[in-house]
């Protein structure tokens, strides 16, 4: 009997597609709460990526990947509005795979589970600012200006005791309101140096892919996005 060959999907936004076409998914989650060692400024901090890695058959071919939903300091202060973020982030895809029929189990971050070195004190709670907050600002009427810069922080996983250095695509938006500007950083990817430079160059395509969603997004609320490509 020869084996499967494994499924060459690389986003969600494929899986919905081969739903749509008729195609059978099947789909599990698995949670990771993973720590890097990002380059910021010139200094080294301990970042936090929450992710999901799904995995499943498409018409009984295997595939797996990763999507993250938070990137954040390890020294975070407020755990539960970062929770809140992943697991909004979270909600909107389950709600997208759901649409195109895909079951999927419901399961969602906890502040255990991704913060279990957090101070028993620390607070909880802070106002959020997220693309959502001036989306939301934008659709009220409120002038929103916004630049977007693309950036590639180097950082050093830590996977399976082992340290590789490896590049993150990230996203610096800078909104700017009557009240003056708010820089929002957002990561959309991250890889080794150490793997193959086909596989880097698809962590940047998917990155993009990714990036140009939110773009979307802002656009439709009415603000001009320059294209930006990691």
């Amino acid at each position: 009997m020869v084996s499967a060959q494994p499924q060459s999907v690389k986003m969600l936004a494929e899986l919905i597609i081969d739903a749509f076409k008729g195609k059978k998914v099947s789909l599990q989650t698995k949670f990771l709460s993973e720590i890097i060692t990002v380059q910021r400024n010139g200094r080294s901090v301990d970042t936090n990526v929450l992710s999901v890695e799904y995995s499943g058959r498409v018409d009984g071919k295997p595939f797996k990947i990763k999507k993250n939903y938070l990137f954040a300091e390890d020294n975070i202060r407020h755990p539960l509005e970062c929770t809140l973020i992943a697991n909004n982030r979270l909600q909107l895809d389950y709600n997208r795979l759901k649409k195109a029929g895909i079951k999927v189990k419901e399961n969602y971050f906890t502040m255990e589970n991704c913060f279990p070195r957090m101070p028993g004190d620390a607070p909880i709670k802070r106002p959020a600012l997220r693309l959502q907050d001036f989306i939301q600002l934008c659709r009220a009427g409120v002038p929103v200006l916004v630049e977007l810069a693309p950036k590639y922080p180097d950082l050093i996983l830590k996977q399976e005791g082992l340290e590789k250095k490896g590049f993150a695509c990230v996203a610096q938006f800078t909104f700017t309101t009557n009240e003056g500007p708010t820089t929002i950083e957002k990561l959309y990817g991250f890889g080794s140096y150490d793997d193959a430079e086909g596989y880097q160059t698809e962590v940047k395509v998917v990155a993009t892919k990714r990036l140009e969603r939110d773009c979307e997004r802002l656009r439709r609320a009415g603000m001009k996005v320059n294209k930006v490509r990691f």
